[in-house]
């Protein structure tokens, strides 16, 4: 993948996982068109911050999730429409009244079991469920009749498990589909901290403590 002219090195070096984790989930899993609209959890993470601003750009409606008011800002400024505090604001219950009860058409979801009734609550009909992760636990109690009265589609993902083939066949599409964005400074990573080798610990430390807003970036020599 070339270095983009609008992103200086750090923000080059965020590309990768980010965005082609984004990309790969929201568009080539998800089938995220223009119009519909996406619920992106961890929104202030790397793949969130990404995935914000790709939605945005293909010309989704994009609603997104974070667990501080200074977090909140932040997504709105990258183009977040909705975003909800989750550790104060229902989330079915404002998804649902900010799509005037038609639900979202897709969700990006590192979160799994915690959100699972809350997504088939307030998810619309065909939408797709994008599992990236299991951050809030991996078991749920399922009701299989609800997911099928809707028609929701369930999607399990996973980035780095891919064959060499599939990461260059990903990588090559997805240049087609943001390479002139990028260029144009239209979509930039979001850089929250860069950090030398010796303070790798102290970089983990923020992330464990979830401090973040994009990525963190280790130089190395």
């Amino acid at each position: 993948m070339p270095v983009p002219a609008a992103l200086t090195l750090e923000q080059a070096a965020a590309l990768p996982e980010a965005y082609l984790t984004a990309y790969l989930n929201l568009f080539q899993l998800g089938k995220l068109a223009a119009g519909e609209s996406v619920l992106i959890h961890a929104g202030a993470s790397g793949v969130g911050t990404a995935a914000i601003q790709l939605a945005r750009a293909a010309g989704a409606r994009v609603a997104a999730t974070a667990g501080t008011e200074e977090k909140c800002e932040r997504l709105k400024a990258l183009g977040a429409e909705l975003v909800l505090n989750y550790k104060t604001e229902p989330l079915a219950e404002t998804v649902l009244s900010w799509t005037e009860g038609a639900g979202v058409n897709v969700v990006l979801d590192p979160v799994c079991a915690t959100y699972w009734n809350d997504h088939v609550r307030c998810m619309a009909m065909d939408g797709r469920l994008v599992l990236i992760g299991t951050l809030g636990g991996s078991k749920a109690e399922v009701d299989f009749m609800s997911v099928m009265l809707r028609r929701l589609q369930v999607i399990g993902s996973t980035l780095r498990g891919l064959p060499p083939k599939r990461k260059s066949d990903l990588t090559k599409a997805f240049w087609s589909f943001a390479g002139e964005w990028l260029e144009r400074g239209e979509c930039l990573p979001v850089i929250d901290s860069v950090w030398r080798p010796e303070q790798i610990n102290e970089a983990h430390q923020r992330m464990e403590r979830n401090e973040n807003v994009g990525k963190i970036v280790l130089l190395v020599p």
